[in-house]
């Protein structure tokens, strides 16, 4: 019996080192059901509930589920969930290959308001996606996968202490990225302002995330296009916000990593949001 009417599934083959990221899915329970019967899967999930209250059973002392909770579940560990009175839950699950995963064992924890909000914001970018199978999509999609493990790992503190730094050298990216001041700033430059030879961070960069520094400031500029697009409308006005000088080169570059021409986007139907409303 189907216990969940699934908002968005997006397959994916993400590769980090002794980390496999599988597929991401964002359930919404249906309303003539009421529990998860237990079971078990080969592979790690992490569970995080965006909205709805209920009690996950491991096998172990129950898990109090509420707005925010995150569950780390290690492979086969047998899990199942009742619901509680209240709005249906929403559930964020990743299916993970972890190599440290049985070690873990299972954690629980609670995310901040403001995690919640960056998840939402997150998964909205992926649903608005025009084909999410586009070759350029798919670098979006695997930096914003990124992101959210990210937070969700930070959020249970699991993250595997040999990459414990890499998170940090992200941000320190995203930063100077955001400071620079121009959109698509040289790799180089960016390198350099944060003290590292260009080859050098590239590798970190490209061994710990997937992504090359040039893929990954784009996806992060994509993003930032594509919020402003559904904020302003006009394309004159998101290509003079984000510095580009031709707005048909603007447009070209848009193209390039979502398959659509960008008043295209600007104008396409945006039903799903309401599904990823609190």
């Amino acid at each position: 019996m189907k216990h969940y009417r699934p908002l968005l599934l997006q397959e994916l083959d993400v590769r980090l080192p002794g980390l496999h990221i599988r597929r991401l899915r964002l359930n919404r329970h249906l309303p003539e059901v009421d529990a998860v019967s237990p079971h078990s899967h080969s592979f790690a999930q992490i569970h995080c509930y965006l909205s709805g209250h209920g009690t996950m059973v491991t096998g172990n002392a129950p898990c109090e589920i509420g707005p925010g909770s995150v569950v780390f579940l290690p492979p086969r560990r047998v899990h199942g969930f009742r619901e509680t009175v209240g709005r249906r839950p929403l559930c964020l699950v990743l299916d993970l290959d972890w190599r440290g995963g049985v070690k873990q064992g299972l954690s629980q924890a609670r995310l901040s308001q403001g995690e919640r909000t960056t998840l939402r914001r997150e998964l909205a970018g992926i649903t608005r996606l025009p084909d999410p199978g586009h070759s350029g999509c798919r670098m979006v999609v695997a930096a914003a996968v990124l992101r959210i493990l990210d937070t969700l790992f930070r959020g249970l503190s699991v993250l595997p202490p040999q990459n414990q730094a890499v998170p940090a050298l992200v941000r320190h990216f995203e930063r100077e990225l955001q400071s620079a001041g121009e959109p698509l700033v040289p790799i180089a430059t960016m390198a350099a302002r944060m003290g590292y030879q260009t080859d050098y961070l590239n590798r970190i960069f490209k061994t710990a995330t997937g992504l090359t520094l040039r893929e990954h400031r784009d996806a992060l500029l994509v993003g930032r296009a594509r919020r402003l697009l559904r904020t302003h409308r006009r394309v004159g006005d998101v290509c003079a916000q984000l510095g580009f000088a031709d707005q048909n080169y603007f447009s070209r570059w848009f193209k390039k990593y979502t398959g659509v021409q960008p008043r295209a986007y600007a104008a396409s139907p945006t039903e799903r949001r309401a599904a990823l409303a609190v």
